[in-house]
């Protein structure tokens, strides 16, 4: 038999602490009730409830959290050169504010509001595409399993998502906003001025500042269809994994025996023989099975 006990650890007391009591309390269990008979190698483990609900599904997660970033990253830099090319064409303008008295502070302050009303417009429409995905997704899943609850009531935006994703929208929005803001407010007013600034040096930089960032993007894009390709290689390999037997067309199922009669041997292989017999005799049924799983545990 299996016991699953969910708990709660007293404040200050370390996971490993009370891995070691529950081991104790095992072999004290053992010593003073020798006529239960358990094995030598039974053990009373512990481990996070986050782990044990999500332990198998934290990696494909992790995966799928940084190919998330990488995206990110890759719009950051389709926004900057965004950013650089229209600041580009505003140069004349914000010298002439800059000829005027207008001081770079203020100029780059001008600019940094207008990447973090992008950024925060863009944060909001991603949550609400999020939220929007994470039903349809849900209305998709056709297994109710703990992970998700009943349809799925555990996975939704909390205050968590949503300070995550106001804050990545701000840090977004100042990190990739300050690269056109300082190349906007930078260089000469005269040459600024003039007509014709694709030969200039202050035109040179910013073609400079978006080669770098084509650079950058195409290497980000480059690792994530590695990722991409090397998980539809894993899942591939996973797929066609040979089991040392032929799954097609093969149906399994699972029935628990609790009615009085099944606490003896006879009753169980009873029920075994018919099962098959009933499943054999089934059109299309090519042959049938059963494995019997019992546990009998005695206790003094």
């Amino acid at each position: 038999m299996y016991l699953n006990v969910a708990a709660r650890l007293k404040p200050g007391v370390a996971l490993r602490t009370a891995v070691v009591q529950i081991q104790l309390a095992m072999e004290e269990f053992r010593s003073r009730f020798p006529a239960a008979d358990l094995p030598s190698h039974s053990l009373a483990t512990l481990e996070p409830v986050r782990d044990a609900l999500f332990g198998s599904a934290r990696s494909p997660l992790a995966v799928l959290s940084a190919a998330v970033g990488l995206v990110l990253l890759i719009v950051c830099a389709n926004v900057t050169n965004l950013l650089l090319i229209r600041t580009t064409s505003r140069r004349r303008e914000i010298a002439i504010r800059a000829a005027v008295g207008g001081r770079r502070g203020r100029i780059i302050r001008q600019l940094l509001t207008e990447s973090l009303l992008l950024s925060a417009m863009g944060g909001t429409l991603g949550l609400v595409l999020g939220m929007v995905g994470i039903r349809a997704l849900l209305a998709l899943n056709t297994v109710q399993s703990s992970r998700i609850a009943y349809h799925g009531s555990v996975v939704t935006a909390d205050w968590r998502v949503l300070i995550f994703t106001a804050a990545v929208s701000l840090a977004t929005g100042i990190l990739f906003g300050i690269i056109p803001a300082l190349q906007a407010s930078r260089g000469d007013l005269g040459q600024a001025l003039k007509e014709g600034l694709g030969g200039s040096a202050a035109g040179l930089r910013q073609n400079q500042v978006r080669s770098v960032l084509v650079v950058a993007e195409m290497t980000l894009a480059l690792v994530l269809l590695i990722g991409a390709g090397l998980l539809i290689r894993s899942f591939v390999v996973l797929r066609s994994v040979n089991p040392g037997f032929d799954t097609q067309h093969v149906l399994t199922m699972q029935i628990s025996l609790t009615a009085p009669r099944f606490q003896k041997t006879a009753g169980v292989a009873a029920l075994a023989r018919d099962t098959v017999e009933r499943l054999g005799a089934l059109p299309g049924v090519v042959a049938a099975a059963v494995l019997l799983a019992v546990y009998h545990l005695k206790i003094a």
